[in-house]
């Protein structure tokens, strides 16, 4: 899927969107929703907002293997 975000002015109601050479698509959907003045940022790939730990976790280190079965194959059995 081709997506393209951009922001545009409104000039007497109408808006005009350039679509770049390698845009295949002959159909599209328009979204159009008011821009926030303050969300506004240069143009470029949208940045996608990194998740951050509980900062309780800040500092801990993970010692466990997290490949490694967490009991023993044999412990499986103990309830025969």
């Amino acid at each position: 899927m081709q997506a393209i975000r951009e922001v545009h002015d409104v000039l007497g109601g109408i808006i005009t969107i350039r679509l770049p050479a390698g845009f295949s698509a002959q159909r599209v959907e328009v979204i159009v929703l008011p821009a926030d003045p303050a969300a506004e940022t240069a143009p470029g790939p949208l940045r996608i907002a990194r998740r951050r730990p509980a900062p309780e976790l800040a500092g801990t280190v993970i010692r466990d293997d997290l490949i490694e079965p967490a009991i023993s194959p044999d412990d499986w059995d103990a309830l025969k």
